[in-house]
């Protein structure tokens, strides 16, 4: 059992006790199941991490499972994307996502949306997994006073495992004015704000010189007539609007360069890897190795259906390892648990030990000696 508590070793021949939601305790076998008299599971040889965290996902997009198109940049999936049936999926389907997630060892979701809030909220909540589902601002128009929609708050309380928040879409969609309205009211509620930032090359070319790909796109849809780019990269922009910071997480980060992972490790921003949704759209690869060097903690995300296969963490550390076949094992796992943990404000996910938030994963057995070392 790996239990990542800081200084910690791993525990050979480990037990873990939990109760509903709450690990009682969790250590090695002998001293945890002295006086048990409740149900045991045995995993077998298997290695016990703590429940891993999907610091990225779109769950209202669902339904468009195997649908997406062959990789063609970002500005030609979101117009295939801007074509489908938006509607939000129903409640089935919402379920079977979740409890793909959870299946594949997830214990807790960081969820966007705009059109399905409440009812993600309804099924993480029916799963037993913890989340924060965030609600999306979304274009130039004033928005409105309260990012959070009544609805979803009173699905998603401020005291429940699943909790309600605001999110900004991406600088070239989301007008400066609603993106420091929804980081207002995620500070207002102590919850990480989310931002799709530098996630491909048109959005780097709309925000530097106001054309290309992307611009052609959202012209008349989004952009404002007078819209006058900023002439910086995304990171850039994003600093000097004021909405990097250690609450920030931002999302993918495909395109920075030395100077933009500055910007980030200075502000203490977080960012979320996506590498399989990036391929999949086909935007290019984060450079992972350059951002933790830099500083920049790192989660991992699986992103939507409309821009993945599934919904397994695990394959995104697949991905993130066949890119980079030298990336620390120390840095996957804080990725997949401590680092979204302590984003989320949730000292009691992340790591196995009494009074956790209950949630464990067993450790695939192909990743398991290139994490481990055994």
């Amino acid at each position: 059992m790996l239990s990542l508590r800081p200084g910690a070793s791993p525990v050979d021949d480990a037990a873990i006790v939990y109760s509903g939601r709450r690990i009682l305790d969790a250590g090695p076998r002998r001293t945890v199941l002295r006086g048990f008299a409740g149900p045991v599971a045995d995993c077998g040889d298997a290695v016990l991490v703590p429940g891993l965290v999907n610091a990225h996902s779109h769950l209202e997009l669902a339904h468009l499972r195997g649908r997406a198109p062959a990789p063609a940049g970002f500005a030609a999936w979101a117009a295939w994307l801007i074509g489908q049936d938006l509607t939000p999926p129903p409640d089935a389907v919402l379920d079977a996502a979740v409890a793909e997630m959870a299946a594949t060892g997830t214990a807790a979701v960081i969820d966007v949306g705009s059109r399905a809030g409440p009812a993600v909220a309804a099924a993480l909540d029916r799963a037993g997994l913890a989340a924060l589902v965030c609600h999306e601002a979304f274009g130039w128009k004033p928005g409105r006073k309260n990012p959070v929609p009544e609805a979803l708050a009173v699905a998603a309380p401020a005291d429940g495992p699943v909790r309600a928040a605001a999110s900004g879409h991406a600088l070239y969609s989301t007008s400066p004015e609603n993106l420091r309205r929804a980081r207002d009211a995620c500070r207002d509620r102590r919850a990480p704000f989310c931002l799709h930032l530098a996630e491909h090359d048109a959005e780097a070319e709309l925000l530097a010189t106001g054309g290309g790909p992307l611009a052609a796109l959202l012209a008349g849809r989004v952009l404002p007539r007078n819209y006058a780019p900023p002439g910086r990269s995304p990171v850039a922009e994003a600093d000097a609007l004021g909405l990097l910071g250690p609450d920030t997480l931002a999302v993918h980060v495909v395109c920075a360069d030395a100077a933009d992972r500055r910007l980030l490790a200075a502000s203490g921003a977080s960012v979320c890897l996506c590498p399989r949704s990036n391929a999949r759209i086909g935007v290019g690869v984060a450079d992972a190795p350059a951002l933790l060097a830099a500083g920049v903690p790192l989660c991992l995300g699986t992103d939507s259906l409309a821009s993945n296969n599934d919904l397994d963490l695990w394959n995104e550390v697949r991905a993130l390892l066949a890119a980079f076949p030298d990336f620390p094992a120390p840095a996957v796992l804080a990725a997949l648990t401590t680092t979204p943990a302590r984003l989320l404000g949730r000292t009691r996910l992340g790591c196995l030990a009494p009074g956790s938030e209950v949630g464990f994963a067993v450790l695939p057995p192909d990743l398991r000696e290139r994490l481990t070392g055994s």
